[in-house]
């Protein structure tokens, strides 16, 4: 049974599976040089959002949401057309282990990330999203998506295969 929670505060146990999802999910050469320290880092911003996806209580997923603004800052040079929105998340890393795709855990990571944004008063996202595994596509279902864009060879991280750059909205009632 997929179930999708919050993580609170650091626990090296939870670190070392994010590490190694990551590392599972990715092509080869886009993990972070350091991923403990950068997800350690990640972890100390209270603002940042942190979800954890179980199959049947083993951590198979994982996705990091940050304010918008923070990504804006850091990537307003390798995205000129960004903006700044105080209003806004933006989804930084999302990664399900390969044998568990296909079976809704990005839509139960959603949700869970929808009910805490609600909390914080949020109702949109953004984030650079994959056309080559259909992350673009999955957003879109799930979410109103109020603005999206192509950028072809992003030299952010993702040169060799297109990322659609993705602005959504969540139902502010639901």
């Amino acid at each position: 049974m997929l179930t999708a929670e919050i993580v609170r505060g650091f626990d090296k146990n939870v670190l070392e599976d994010i590490v190694l999802i990551n590392r599972e999910s990715f092509p080869k050469g886009w993990a972070y040089g350091d991923a403990e320290e950068y997800y350690t880092e990640m972890f100390k911003n209270e603002n940042n959002i942190h979800i954890i996806l179980k199959d049947n209580g083993k951590r198979i997923g994982y996705l990091l949401a940050i304010p918008h603004n923070d990504a804006f800052r850091e990537l307003r040079n390798d995205d000129p057309f960004m903006e700044e929105d105080a209003l806004r998340y933006y989804v930084e890393v999302v990664a399900v282990l390969p044998g568990f795709r296909g079976k809704k855990g990005f839509s139960k990571i959603l949700k869970k990330l929808r009910e805490e944004l609600k909390g914080r008063g949020i109702y949109k996202l953004s984030m650079h999203a994959r056309v080559s595994n259909n992350l673009n596509k999955i957003i879109q279902k799930n979410m109103t998506v109020t603005q999206i864009r192509r950028v072809q060879r992003w030299k952010y991280y993702n040169y060799e295969e297109p990322t659609d750059y993705i602005e959504a909205a969540f139902e502010e009632t639901s």
